[in-house]
């Protein structure tokens, strides 16, 4: 883990300065280029790449300090070197590369009154619009770090028996208790999920951000929650990060139901209620549908298939399920309504999907590893189940 820590802290101080380097590379071949703005960019890179060390290599004891006094600094770090900096380096290089094959020499502007060209003013604002935006992204995601919306669905099922009809399912997922998601966040998580007097939670994976100093956190929270037949959990990326099956053992020395390839049955009247959770593991291409039609018993007259997944392309394999619930994707994360991070990234983003007698719940998500929302607003889902018409 650390030596992998080492290698990406290593290549964002590289990119910073590269791209610092580059710029002061492109306005020097400016006659007229302003010397303080290769400083400006110089600044802006050790800034960036000092905040970056700082979140990467931080001791535990200053998660709490950096996240109550250092939210923004740090959000508009985690934005520059996630977003920024990687379209920045490619872009820079290929005008660099263009540059050279076209143009042998420097090019001498006629100065305005002022003291600068309108070309170099173009320059100075174009080196300045993406540290602007991305310190105008973190400050929106620092005003809107405790946003929680809900969102409800009803779930038409089948044959279902009288005693599930309206039947509420609080669907929490991606908590990241971590350095973007504190106690504080977590208690409002927790109690607009009580807040909902659901029959029975289902969290669906991500508990932690990136290390078991942050479950603590996490389980104060989850242990808070109420209803009436309980909660279940499934893993999510993000816990597997610490080691594989850390989370899991984690979950269970805590008595916290981790559903990892397994499945329980709660007689409910005279149907029963099965629930069923995978692994992380178990999402990618190639993951054939018995994964999922294996994880429950036989199907008897008024059962309802639940299936809790992190990652919602499992949509593709879990035909034998009457209900998926998933999360992983926070809704895109950044998107202008169908277009974004998300559309590029997932087949299935937020909300709704349904095919043949399967119904998926895809959820934004109610914490944050990045942390920036836009038009992807953070979420508790709330599930009511339903008798199909027809």
């Amino acid at each position: 883990m650390t030596y992998w820590l080492g290698l990406i802290a290593l290549l964002c101080v590289v990119e910073n300065f590269g791209t610092a380097a580059l710029l002061i590379w492109l306005l020097q071949r400016r006659k007229t280029y302003p010397q303080w703005l290769g400083v400006a960019a110089c600044a802006w890179a050790a800034l960036m790449s000092s905040l970056f060390l700082l979140e990467i290599f931080e001791p535990p004891s200053w998660k709490a300090f950096l996240r109550e006094y250092l939210y923004l600094p740090m959000a508009v770090e985690m934005i520059w070197n996630v977003l920024f900096l990687q379209a920045a380096v490619p872009l820079l290089i290929i005008v660099a590369l263009i540059i050279c094959r076209f143009s042998r020499k420097p090019v001498t502007e006629t100065l305005t009154p002022g003291g600068i060209s309108r070309r170099n003013f173009l320059y100075l604002v174009g080196c300045g619009a993406a540290p602007a935006v991305a310190f105008g992204m973190g400050v929106h995601g620092s005003l809107t770090q405790d946003d929680l919306q809900l969102r409800e669905f009803d779930i038409a099922v089948p044959g279902l028996p009288p005693e599930l009809e309206g039947f509420r399912i609080a669907h929490v997922s991606d908590l990241h208790s971590g350095l973007f998601v504190g106690p504080r966040r977590l208690k409002i998580m927790s109690d607009a999920t009580n807040d909902l007097k659901a029959d029975l939670i289902a969290i669906t994976g991500d508990i932690i951000n990136r290390e078991m100093n942050e479950f603590p956190a996490a389980l104060a929270a989850i242990q808070r929650l109420e209803s009436r037949y309980g909660m279940y959990l499934c893993e999510g990326n993000h816990d597997v990060i610490p080691g594989d099956g850390i989370m899991v053992r984690a979950c269970a020395e805590n008595r916290l139901p981790m559903l990892y390839n397994s499945s329980v049955a709660l007689p409910i009247g005279g149907g029963r209620l099965i629930i069923g959770g995978l692994p992380w593991i178990m999402h990618g291409d190639g993951v054939p549908p018995s994964v999922v039609s294996s994880l429950f018993p036989a199907r008897a007259t008024g059962d309802v298939r639940i299936l809790l997944a992190h990652h919602p392309h499992v949509f593709d394999i879990a035909e034998s399920a009457d209900i998926l619930l998933s999360g992983h994707t926070h809704g895109g994360q950044i998107m202008f309504g169908k277009i974004g991070l998300g559309s590029l990234r997932f087949k299935y983003c937020s909300g709704r999907f349904n095919r043949a007698s399967t119904t998926m719940i895809v959820s934004n998500g109610c914490g944050d590893w990045f942390p920036c929302r836009i038009g992807a607003p953070a979420e508790i889902g709330l599930v009511r189940l339903v008798r199909a018409v027809g």
